[in-house]
């Protein structure tokens, strides 16, 4: 090797950088110098060029920084820079091939610069979007891995030789076959109902099969399988830079090492190795199948909103924790809105608190403060905070709704009626107009705290049982405990059961629901454990709704047997309140008679409101200063369509959130 002239070393890798012009989008590329003979380092300087000048043409380096403590050194412009091991064999991978542009963050953008990183944040989904090729680099593990990996894929991806252009292709063939069976089902619709399901039997056996040769090749070698693992475990899909850097561009190459991927031949082959993916990488799968759901719907010109994009990558990582939103700002529609300046500089709090309030002015509603999630002291949520959104899961534009109403067949909330937010910000503290709809009379545990209890799940702990007689019947079948009644059946089943099913009268067969379930053969109580723990927990901290346990409802006897079609319709009701029970909120109810779900941190004293611009009523804790905090949201029967608005507006009130 020849002799090298002498080079400055930076000892903390400052490189001399001139001010970006931003008049003209100018930004930073880096130009590798191709291998030298005598030189086998890694030389490159740095050239300004506008972002939109097409005669521009650079690759965009998707990478994950790795470890900042394994450290090799680069020359840029004549001085030695110490870059991250990543970083150089990502370098070294692009000199190879021979893309010598380059525009890859950690040396173009000046990162002792908060000011110039903050409007790089912005920057970054044109630059990659600018970009003549994105490519994403994975440090590998050895060549044998890799090709194995390559192997695999080409071989569960391979599809068999495609038949002649004057024959049909297996497409067309069984576009064809389906018109077929369409055309017979409309004549035989006066048919009898064997002929029918002949019919359709026959239509199933006309589609044609795949072939042997086709996509059923699922078995992985012992080299496959362990290539696939290694490729998985690799940090980089947790990155949260990466989402943006791979979805702006449909020229994309994911190299592994030194191997070349395409990402749908990737996401096209692990989707059929499922009985793989397990554990800690059955996470990583659904975080990659997420990611590419965003590259997906970037690619059709369809970006997410804001809110949706954190819903959908919430297991991100990020070195600074501002990044888990930075980094999505340009893949969503309102990200510049929400965020107009980025920065480093400023308090988390304060961008959350200006989100937050930009977000409400946007959309015209005030759910995202009702449902800022558990543990938060502020009236605002914490948007870099990765667990809300998995909490959560805004990805549908259902802000902060619990899983109980994700699921349901209701339709739309509309507590507040159609009403707008009316609020207004004082120092920290924001003061919303809202109405008070009572006070939490008792509640009931959660599901946890009956897993926890320990209590028995296939008997009652302490059995009841009642006869009909005229002093039960005014206890049970009044006009209140009739409405009350009604109120359990929505609230313990009807608000997630399909519309489709037929609508029975309310409390019909459940009054004996737990007589049957410890008494007849039909229906045993081990369909039910989780219910009859709940129950028993209800029990032992003596939960009562206007007066009577809550036991006692339906523990009505009944020496009847089942009906035909009962056995099916109390299966039903019974999965209906277990899965309704998982989403672990407390049923209770208010001094002013009111019934429904509330927060699991709800508690005795607790006050209930419908803030206006929300969609569904809040849990509110009076501060001993002044004010409320938010405690969540909560169900109520009889308000979730808006009924108690009329009312509600002739005592409106000022209500300070902290």
């Amino acid at each position: 090797m020849a002799e090298v002239p002498a080079i400055r070393v930076s000892p903390y890798r400052e490189i001399s950088y001139r001010p970006l012009s931003n008049s003209g989008h100018e930004i930073r590329i880096l130009v590798i110098e191709p291998l030298s003979p005598e030189d086998n380092r890694i030389r490159c300087h740095l050239e300004h060029a506008s972002l939109y000048d097409l005669g521009n043409d650079f690759v965009a380096l998707s990478y994950y920084w790795g470890d900042h403590n394994a450290l090799k050194r680069i020359i840029v412009s004549g001085e030695l820079v110490a870059i991250t091991f990543n970083l150089y064999k990502a370098l070294e991978e692009l000199r190879r091939r021979g893309l010598y542009r380059v525009w890859v963050d950690d040396l173009c953008i000046n990162q002792y610069d908060d000011e110039e990183r903050g409007r790089h944040v912005l920057r970054m989904g044109g630059i990659y979007r600018a970009a003549s090729l994105v490519f994403a680099h994975l440090r590998g593990p050895g060549s044998n891995w890799q090709q194995a990996l390559a192997e695999g894929v080409r071989r569960i991806t391979r599809r068999p030789d495609g038949p002649k252009k004057t024959e049909k292709t297996e497409k067309e063939a069984r576009l064809q076959a389906k018109r077929d069976a369409r055309k017979r089902k409309k004549s035989a619709r006066n048919q009898s109902t064997e002929h029918e399901i002949q019919h359709y039997s026959q239509s199933y056996t006309d589609l044609p099969r795949r072939t042997p040769g086709g996509r059923h090749a699922m078995e992985l070698s012992a080299a496959e399988e362990t290539a696939l693992f290694l490729f998985l475990d690799s940090p980089y899909w947790r990155r949260a830079w990466i989402i943006q850097e791979i979805a702006m561009n449909p020229r994309l190459t994911v190299v592994w090492g030194r191997q070349a991927f395409d990402l749908n031949q990737l996401m096209a082959a692990f989707s059929l190795l499922s009985n793989y993916i397990g554990g800690k990488r059955e996470k990583v799968w659904a975080h990659i199948r997420c990611i590419y759901k965003i590259r997906t719907y970037q690619l059709a010109s369809k970006p997410l909103s804001l809110v949706e994009a954190l819903g959908l990558c919430y297991l991100a990582r990020a070195q600074f924790l501002r990044d888990h939103v930075f980094a999505l700002l340009g893949l969503t529609h309102d990200g510049a809105y929400l965020v107009p300046y980025p920065s480093y500089t400023l308090p988390q709090e304060d961008i959350s608190r200006d989100m937050t309030i930009r977000l409400v002015r946007a959309t015209g509603s005030f759910d995202v403060v009702v449902s800022k999630g558990q543990g938060i002291e502020t009236w605002y949520p914490n948007w870099f905070d990765s667990r809300y959104w998995h909490s959560y899961r805004l990805s549908q534009l259902r802000i902060g709704r619990p899983n109980l109403l994700t699921y349901t067949s209701y339709g739309p909330y509309h507590a507040s009626g159609h009403r707008t937010p009316s609020f207004s910000i004082h120092e920290q503290s924001i003061i919303a107009k809202g109405f008070l709809l009572g006070n939490i009379a008792d509640c009931s545990p959660t599901l946890d705290e009956a897993r926890e209890s320990g209590l028995p799940r296939t008997a009652l702990v302490q059995p009841r049982s009642w006869k009909r007689s005229s002093k039960n019947d005014r206890l049970f079948f009044g006009p209140g405990p009739e409405a009350t009644m009604r109120a359990l059946c929505w609230l313990l089943i009807d608000i997630t059961r399909p519309r489709t099913r037929q609508q029975r009268r309310s409390g019909t067969h459940l009054y004996s629901l737990l007589h049957t379930l410890l008494h007849k053969k039909e229906m045993p109580v081990e369909q039910a454990p989780l219910l009859m723990q709940w129950l028993n927990c209800c029990e032992a901290q003596c939960f009562r709704i206007d007066g009577k346990r809550l036991v006692a409802y339906f523990a009505m006897k009944n020496g009847m047997p089942l009906a035909p079609g009962e056995r099916e319709i109390l299966e039903e009701d019974c999965s209906s309140i277990q899965k309704n029970l998982r989403a672990n909120m407390r049923l209770g109810y208010t001094d002013e008679g009111g019934m429904g779900w509330f927060h699991k941190n709800t508690r005795v004293g607790d006050q209930v409101a419908v803030l206006l611009g929300s969609s569904m009523p809040c849990v509110l804790r009076q501060k001993p200063t002044g004010g409320y905090t938010i405690v969540g949201q909560c169900i109520v029967d009889g308000v979730m369509k808006g009924e108690a608005v009329r009312k509600g507006l002739q005592r409106l009130q000022e209500i300070q959130l902290h």
